[in-house]
């Protein structure tokens, strides 16, 4: 989302909030409600859902590694959601509120799942993993591994380098700021996507999301004009709008990934460098 490219009136904090789609909303509502829970109760929700390796190892409490990615500082609070709605809002609006919020938490999974093993590796059971900052790693990773040789920037700062760059220097801010491997595990999870499973492996297929869209979880929402379906049949050729996204290899999807309820095409689902999706103009 590019705020400059908005029309005058849209570029208010109203319009701001009218441009993020719902999956990011929900996100950024969860996160939210996670620190009031924190600050109330003292830490309970981390207590209970932070991922710890010997929690995990030992107590075998696999409901680490599905929420923890929620638990933020009142800083990662301010800037994890302002960062995700600048950088993701156009992917979601791309593939759909669903594929997105369930492509989301299942990367999520994978990083803490490769963060376990880590830990194993490097006989790490005390630092623990959590925050958006790891899920963004990802994102933005898959973004720049799509254009390796595209300049962007990092950031606010005031030059730019080539995409291929820009995954390093992120796992290189998480391990300065959390002081642990977490970031890693990112990079190897997108690094994984982008090269063995065409940018990205959870490929549900589109009668399996048409139906959880109809489902009471999000009849109601479908209602929103900030939630977004999946409109594009994905099982069979890409669309004229597809084709026209760059994409580093357009080859059909050939059995790698999850798949949910039938064969998917998502091989054209990246960013090009200026971190958004350029949608057809003619729609």
């Amino acid at each position: 989302m590019n705020l400059q490219s908005l029309p005058q009136e849209q570029q208010s904090l109203q319009g701001f909030i009218n441009q993020i789609p719902f999956g990011i909303k929900l996100v950024t509502i969860i996160t939210f409600v996670v620190f009031l829970i924190n600050t109330l109760f003292d830490d309970q929700f981390t207590k209970c859902f932070q991922d710890q390796p010997l929690k995990v190892f030992q107590e075998y409490q696999i409901q680490r590694l599905f929420f923890t990615q929620f638990i933020e500082s009142i800083f990662g609070l301010i800037i994890m959601p302002l960062f995700i709605c600048m950088n993701l809002s156009d992917l979601e609006k791309t593939i759909g509120t669903v594929v997105f919020l369930l492509d989301f938490f299942f990367k999520n999974f994978m990083i803490q799942v490769i963060f376990l093993i880590l830990s194993l590796i490097t006989l790490n059971n005390i630092k623990p993993s959590q925050g958006l900052w790891n899920v963004y790693i990802v994102y933005i990773s898959l973004q720049c591994f799509a254009n390796p040789d595209q300049l962007r920037s990092l950031f606010f700062f005031p030059c730019v380098v080539p995409s291929k760059y820009i995954p390093y220097g992120l796992v290189m801010i998480g391990l300065i700021m959390n002081q642990n491997i977490d970031s890693i595990a990112a990079l190897i999870l997108a690094y994984v996507e982008a090269n063995y499973y065409n940018f990205m492996i959870f490929r549900p297929s589109q009668h399996f999301i048409k139906r959880l869209e109809n489902s009471f979880l999000f009849k109601k929402a479908m209602s929103r004009q900030d939630f977004f379906v999946m409109t594009q049949n994905l099982q069979g050729n890409p669309s004229t709008q597809q084709q026209q996204l760059p994409v580093r290899q357009a080859e059909e999807y050939q059995g790698k990934g999850i798949q949910i309820g039938g064969s998917t095409n998502f091989d054209n689902i990246v960013i090009d460098n200026n971190d958004q999706f350029q949608q057809d103009d003619s729609k």
